[in-house]
């Protein structure tokens, strides 16, 4: 009789073994299109209930374990990989921001004004008691002076913008941080206590990719199940149920350092390494800064140069010039204006080189074109054209970097995915498969009810 139980008892080790099997396929077949979800396996192992004349026989199935398919090597280079990617993006995205505002290919451009301005003191040095050449120049310069600002603006506003997504992303990590922490005391409370933890685990992968997408970090995972965080140069962001916070701290020129919370007077803005934040500040504070300290230098150069000249010629009523732009304030170019006076009354304008009207002074600022400016500025023309130049290459090779680490990170998703991505193919064989295996084992079951009713009536 107790063979017969036996029976029966193996029959439902396999109609339950089949039931898991089938739930973990089904919740493959529901996540097939979830983001961060990783394939699941039932694993399967045969069972002995003890020996069975002097056999150790395999009587039954049981599920050993709920298995999450994924590869830890793959999965530890799309973490690294994240901030390749998000590091590029950042860089590509406001390069292309950067190279609108000094486009030229349509006409209109800074370059195109300052040849407007330079031909305009040709024309007067020509006609130096000319109202039409002085009110052309005065318009020239103004338009010249007006687009100086506002290159100079959007760069700023540019700068300023990648400011508050630095405040932002910093807000963005600390987020994930928590979550992470929290994520690790529920992993390491449900593995102790044999608890399915594959959706947890699922959410912590996510969360260090995202991570990574902002920060270059390293992490490890310890024999608990928890994972340790740390940034590139070796700080610790996750311990355990433990994170630290980062925080933005503004700086003496209005933008912002990125700072541990618990040391908010030390900048690490070198110690971030890589990912979406490094390439914020490394765009905020080299490449456009950079943009911008050298539209200054030529504005100021210019500036000088012309006010120099200006001041030793005489007006069209034979008074000593003026200035002829307003100097430079603190915020650079974002200043520049023509002298109001001037602007008032193009009489203003000191044409000649002496009071007989002779038009030599405004020759001499026409020159101006063609001299060698201080402060490595050179000749203004070709200074601006290798401003513009340069940011075409930037531009260039941000785009070919971020389309290299674009790629590299596809061919790794489709390495993941043929690992720990879900194949509705695959996964509708395995419902057969489960399916059958369930009906076997009913029909064992069937089977071992029948000949216990047999035994049964025979007594």
């Amino acid at each position: 009789m107790s063979g017969i139980y036996q029976l029966l008892n193996t029959a439902k080790e396999g109609l339950l073994a089949s039931q898991v099997a089938l739930g973990v396929t089904g919740s493959n077949v529901t996540n097939a299109h979830t983001s961060g979800y990783v394939r699941q396996r039932a694993v399967l192992a045969a069972k002995s209930p003890g020996d069975l004349a002097a056999n150790n026989t395999q009587t039954g199935v049981e599920v050993t374990k709920i298995e999450r398919l994924y590869s830890r090597f793959v999965e530890f280079q799309m973490v690294g990989q994240s901030s390749e990617v998000g590091e590029a993006g950042v860089r590509k995205e406001t390069l292309e921001r950067i190279e609108t505002i000094f486009n030229e290919t349509n006409g209109g451009g800074l370059n195109e004004l300052m040849n407007r301005f330079w031909q305009a003191w040709e024309d007067l040095s020509a006609n130096p008691a000319g109202q039409v050449e002085r009110t052309a120049l005065a318009n020239a310069a103004d338009n010249l002076a007006g687009m100086f600002r506002e290159y100079a603006g959007e760069l700023h506003a540019i700068r300023a913008d990648l400011d508050t997504q630095v405040a932002a992303a910093v807000d963005e990590l600390n987020g994930y941080l928590s979550d992470i922490a929290s994520l690790n005391g529920k992993i390491v409370e449900g593995l102790s206590g044999g608890v399915n933890v594959n959706n947890l685990l699922d959410q912590r992968s996510a969360l260090l990719k995202k991570a990574a997408g902002l920060v270059d970090i390293q992490y490890v995972e310890e024999t608990g199940g928890a994972v340790n965080v740390f940034t590139a140069d070796g700080r610790s962001l996750v311990q355990g149920i433990a994170s630290w916070q980062l925080g933005a701290r503004v700086r003496a020129d209005g933008y912002s350092d990125v700072v541990y919370a618990d040391s908010p007077t030390v900048p690490i803005n070198g110690a971030i390494g890589g990912g979406k934040l490094a390439g914020l500040l490394g765009m905020r504070d080299a490449a456009a800064k950079g943009y911008q300290d050298d539209l200054d230098e030529l504005a100021k150069a210019l500036v000088s140069a012309v006010n120099a000249q200006h001041v030793s010629g005489y007006d069209n009523d034979r008074n000593a010039g003026g200035s002829f732009f307003e100097p430079l304030g603190a915020t650079g170019v974002r200043d520049m204006q023509v002298s109001a006076a001037i602007l008032a009354d193009p009489n203003r304008i000191a044409a000649s080189a002496t009071v007989n009207a002779d038009g030599d002074n405004a020759r001499a600022i026409a020159a101006i074109r063609d001299e060698i400016l201080p402060d490595g500025v050179g000749i203004p023309g070709e200074f601006y054209a290798s401003l513009v130049g340069r940011i075409g290459q930037d531009v260039s090779e941000a785009a070919r970097r971020d389309a290299h680490e674009t790629s590299v990170m596809t061919q790794m998703s489709n390495t993941w995915e043929q690992t720990s991505g879900v194949s509705i193919d695959e996964e509708m064989m395995n419902l057969i498969k489960y399916q059958m295996s369930y009906q076997a084992a009913a029909k064992l079951a069937m089977a071992a009810d029948e000949i216990l009713q047999s035994l049964l009536d025979l007594a």
